[in-house]
């Protein structure tokens, strides 16, 4: 084997445990990674700031810290190190100035950039041109290969900027930590699980709402995610949960994958999203699956492997949920059908190995041609 690959990854590290954070300290671990190349993290996981109701100055203080924090590791380890590469995993919003700024840190030094866009929102923003478009653009334009989570997205970049080069990669998981999967056949009573930050753009209202129009006998509805006190108060008085609404809090990831093994439907009413791990934890684990089409979903849980909702409808979410409440029949076969999709498709090994390769695509200098061959798993590429 040749000279190990030095690249700096540039993303968030949990906690809090998000699906970005997750996914880099996946790879992180990852086989071959470890085998093939010299990684180091820049952090820029949130350590200051609130995830829910923060005012505007303290988004901008919080997010100002963390930029010249993030900047000044990035040059620290570009200094040091010499990176064959840098790949910058980004959620846009506020964070694509500090994109900007990374970007342009990389290209100081001559390093190529490979920047990657974990949401869905990308052809919504493109279209209106926002001002947050308007700063990735000049990232995107300044990348040597932007990854896309979703064909929307890698589609909305190329039309914007055809001279960038655009793959699409799904985001992976580790098969060897899931627990079995829990028979249900025999409960007195039923789970529906959703797992992520208890916050507005995830859908909770609406899934509150839609729950309230459920026949729920004998059924529970468990989230389980990051949640503040006051908007657990304002749920519980907004829409008065009964004792079948149950908030855990934020679970270790080994929890959660057991909880996740044992509900009955697993639901991601999502405002927007990218390529969810935690939809792709739930496939591998043989749960049915309710989601909102946003980012890579549809993609996904297509083929019977989930039920699809457009986001921000209740009663479409209640009525996806409904069909699946009433018949176990149709929560097996979902469930097996989305779990040999996602341990043919998506397990981190295949993921993994097409992200070294990646890497390794942009490394030759300036000038050189880049290889024509594609980086995806095979169940990705094309659109």
């Amino acid at each position: 084997m040749g000279e190990r690959l030095r690249v700096v990854l540039v993303g968030p590290l949990p906690p809090p445990m998000g699906g970005i954070a997750r996914g880099v300290e996946m790879l992180r671990r990852a086989q071959q990674v470890r085998a093939e190349v010299d990684l180091r993290v820049v952090d820029i996981g949130l350590r200051w700031r609130s995830i829910h109701r923060m005012s505007a100055g303290a988004r901008v203080r919080d997010g100002a810290r963390q930029l010249l924090r993030s900047t000044l590791l990035l040059t620290w380890e570009c200094v040091r190190r010499r990176p064959g590469v840098v790949h910058l995993r980004s959620s846009g919003g506020l964070g694509a100035v500090r994109d900007v700024a990374l970007v342009l840190v990389a290209r100081a030094f001559r390093v190529p950039v490979i920047y990657q866009l974990h949401f869905g929102r990308v052809p919504d923003i493109a279209a209106r041109n926002t001002g947050e478009w308007r700063l990735m653009r000049l990232a995107l334009a300044r990348a040597a290969t932007v990854v896309a989570i979703d064909r929307h997205t890698e589609r909305a970049i190329i039309e914007a900027l055809p001279g960038v080069r655009a793959v699409r990669l799904p985001n992976g998981f580790d098969p060897s930590v899931l627990p079995s999967p829990s028979p249900t056949g025999h409960r007195l009573t039923r789970r529906v699980l959703y797992a992520g930050w208890v916050v507005p753009s995830k859908g909770v209202e609406e899934l509150l709402e839609a729950w309230q129009t459920l026949d729920t006998s004998g059924w529970t509805l468990q989230l389980s995610g990051s949640c503040e006190d006051d908007y657990r108060r304002y749920l519980l008085e907004r829409y008065g949960c009964d004792g079948s609404v149950v908030f855990t809090g934020e679970l270790a990831h080994p929890a959660l994958l057991r909880e996740m093994a044992g509900c009955d439907i697993f639901v991601l009413p999502s405002h927007t999203e990218g390529f969810p791990n935690v939809v792709v934890e739930a496939m591998a684990l043989g749960r049915p699956v309710v989601a909102t089409d946003v980012g890579a979903v549809a993609d996904m849980l297509a083929d019977g492997c989930g039920s699809v909702v457009p986001p921000r409808r209740p009663a479409e979410l209640a009525g996806a949920l409904a069909d699946l409440m009433r018949d176990g029949a149709l929560r097996q076969a979902m469930g097996d059908r989305a779990r040999s999709r996602a341990l043919g498709e998506y397990a981190m090994d295949e993921v993994a190995a097409a992200v070294v390769r990646l890497w390794r695509s942009v490394v030759p200098a300036a000038g050189s041609p880049r290889p024509a061959t594609p980086v995806a798993p095979a169940g990705n590429r094309g659109g």
